[in-house]
């Protein structure tokens, strides 16, 4: 069975406007206990960037606009790519969330957080009467992968 993208994602998007200061961003994070904000322009008619926890990090002054410390150009991933595709662009890119598009219309967003979900799935499953066992883990390539994503992420 393939695993799809659209169904580990978060769709409920959550933004900011690219005036907004980086006080009013830090404030949304920690209200909704995100990491990520796509940022949208000023008429809130299109998603110009995307600001992480680690953008905000980079500000000299709360009162800094989101547009001087979000990262552009946001890279995209279609709902139909594979899992391991964006799991790799995320190690390789040291990117930890993509927006996720439909017939390029922006429909979620996939972070590392919702790829450990993923994993914990994963990890949680039966096969033929037994879960996972260490060694099956430590020889998974794509398991791997994960677990070198999550101690990048310094999770």
């Amino acid at each position: 069975m393939r695993i799809a993208l659209k169904d580990h994602m978060s769709r409920k998007l959550i933004t900011i406007n690219q005036g907004a200061t980086v006080a009013e961003a830090y404030r949304l994070m920690s209200n909704f206990w995100i990491r990520h904000l796509p940022v949208m322009d000023e008429k809130e008619e299109f998603i110009v960037g995307m600001l992480s926890d680690r953008d905000l990090l980079r500000a000299t002054n709360t009162n800094t606009p989101v547009e001087k410390v979000m990262t552009t150009p946001i890279r995209t991933f279609s709902e139909d790519t594979p899992i391991k595709a964006v799991v790799e662009a995320m190690i390789e890119e040291k990117i930890s969330a993509y927006l996720i598009t439909k017939d390029d219309e922006v429909i979620g967003i996939a972070t590392t957080e919702d790829m450990m979900v993923l994993l914990d799935q994963m990890l949680k499953r039966d096969d033929a009467g037994h879960g996972w066992v260490l060694n099956e883990i430590l020889i998974n390539p794509a398991l791997q992968r994960t677990a070198y994503i999550l101690g990048q992420a310094g999770i």
